[in-house]
């Protein structure tokens, strides 16, 4: 009698790890269709941008297009409406005297207005290290981390059931440089 029990003990603990197992890999593969979703299509959003440089905080909000490989800002407002080209060597805005160049957040140069052509690249080519489904300030999202260099790592989650970006953050050296809230998100603001 005493085997019994133990059976069906070892087939529960078996079928729970089994189900933690799959939950990974569902996440991993939603992921993956996200991933496959974003490498066919053009990305248009709208972020408000928060680049921490420890010292000093930066706001402003953007629009990327990445058929037409333009950012436009929309805040602060006396930069609302410039477009900005996006080239390989770079993206620096100026425009009669106005300046939106706040320099580059890590060693490897990142700047914030390179932070959503480098966020959209993840989401379509980013090697994903790590994919799994979390509850992020009340929203089901599927979360996707891929490593950007050797010292920095990207984070974006996405709302479980529509796909759609709620929240991303570029991460260097142990800290949060580039925080995106994502038009259409329940957090944006």
């Amino acid at each position: 009698m005493l085997r019994r029990p133990a059976t069906l003990l070892l087939f529960a603990l078996t079928l729970l790890s089994l189900a933690a197992c799959s939950t990974q890999q569902s996440a991993g593969a939603h992921i993956q269709e996200i991933q496959e979703r974003f490498q066919t299509s053009t990305q248009r959003f709208s972020a408000h941008i928060t680049a921490d440089y420890g010292d000093r905080v930066h706001q402003f909000t953007l629009r990327f297009d990445s058929g037409a490989d333009t950012l436009e800002v929309l805040a602060p407002e006396i930069l609302a409406g410039i477009q900005i080209g996006i080239s390989e060597s770079g993206t620096v805005l100026r425009y009669e005297g106005a300046v939106l160049d706040t320099g580059p957040l890590t060693a490897d140069g990142l700047s914030p207005l390179a932070a959503l052509p480098l966020i959209a690249h993840q989401w379509r080519e980013g090697f994903v290290v790590e994919a799994h489904y979390e509850t992020f300030q009340d929203i089901a999202v599927v979360t996707m981390t891929s490593h950007i260099s050797d010292n920095a790592l990207h984070i974006t989650r996405f709302d479980r059931a529509t796909g759609i970006p709620v929240q991303a953050e570029i991460i260097a050296d142990g800290f949060v440089v580039i925080t995106c809230i994502f038009e259409g998100s329940p957090l944006f603001s």
